[in-house]
């Protein structure tokens, strides 16, 4: 593992794990007065009616947050090759930027692709062709709600497209789901960048579970409920980012920021260190989301996806 500490990290001085501030409630599933009621009425239906706790846990699990784009997010969209492509039962828009090696962006939870578009300019200027995409129920894809299998599905889906990929870059939720697809779904790339990515899949669960009040036997429940969708093919006990992370073949550079108020600084700690093959980008300041625009962060991604 080859551990590396920006700038940002340098100025303010490195603050280890152990000391970090504790994070908001995780994920993408802010504090608001309409959580804080939504959570009371879960901890009164898992006592009263688990059953009915656990239906509509599922769907509120199961259906990503809106999110909009920008001015200049909707004018990068503007650049690109659009098209779409029919993954399931449903339609996933794609984003192409450039001539090149190809190189796939996978956003998160509730995010979209031009979420992730101040890394296009840089990459294009490197020399890539850069693929981007909305996941299904995420952008102006198809589909009210989605969920892991379908996510990873879709990243698969989309590299067999555009492949051979030379590196696929990956935010939060995304960077978990581009380790599934290539275990289980197909996915080939020489290169992986994770940034600001969870160390297991059942976390993400937990968070949502937390932040709803659910009591932990109804919160298993909505995961049973994901395992029955997909005839089984959904088994929580593989859905370890870290495992996935140990057994791919190719490089890869971890990102996360130690006041990360989603994803514990913690988790991207953790996937550093299982495999030699790994390097590690730690900075401070930056947040989830800020540090997929720094500039330092991003000159650091295209060295190493170019190296």
């Amino acid at each position: 593992m080859s551990y590396l500490i920006l700038p940002a990290v340098a100025r303010a001085g490195f603050v280890p794990p152990c000391q970090a501030r504790q994070p908001r409630r995780a994920g993408r599933f802010a504090e608001t007065r309409k959580v804080r009621a939504l959570r009371g009425v879960f901890r009164m239906l898992c006592k009263v009616a688990p059953a009915v706790a656990a239906h509509i846990g599922y769907a509120m699990l199961a259906k990503p947050p809106a999110s909009a784009e920008n001015t200049w997010q909707a004018a990068l969209r503007d650049k690109a090759l659009t098209w779409r492509l029919g993954v399931g039962a449903g339609q996933i828009a794609v984003y192409e930027w450039g001539a090149g090696p190809a190189i796939l962006l996978v956003h998160g939870w509730g995010s979209r692709a031009t979420h992730m578009g101040k890394l296009v300019g840089p990459l294009v200027a490197a020399g890539f062709r850069v693929v981007a995409f909305d996941a299904p129920a995420h952008g102006a894809s198809t589909g009210g709600s989605t969920d892991l299998v379908e996510f990873a599905s879709a990243v698969a889906a989309v590299a067999r497209q555009v492949g051979p990929l030379r590196c696929v870059l990956a935010h939060s939720f995304g960077a978990s789901m581009s380790l599934y697809a290539q275990r289980d779904w197909g996915l080939a790339t020489d290169k992986l960048v994770l940034i600001s990515s969870f160390e297991h899949c059942v976390w993400f669960t937990e968070a949502f579970g937390e932040c709803m009040g659910l009591s932990s036997s109804v919160l298993e429940e909505v995961r049973q409920k994901l395992v029955e969708r997909h005839c089984g093919r959904l088994n929580w006990s593989r859905l370890s980012v870290l495992d996935m992370l140990r057994d791919s073949q190719g490089q890869a550079l971890v990102i996360h920021d130690e006041d990360d108020a989603e994803i514990p600084f913690e988790h991207g700690l953790a996937l550093a260190r299982v495999s030699p093959r790994t390097e590690f980008l730690a900075t401070r300041g930056y947040g989830h989301h800020r540090v997929l625009r720094r500039n330092d962060v991003i000159r650091r991604i295209v060295q190493f996806i170019s190296a």
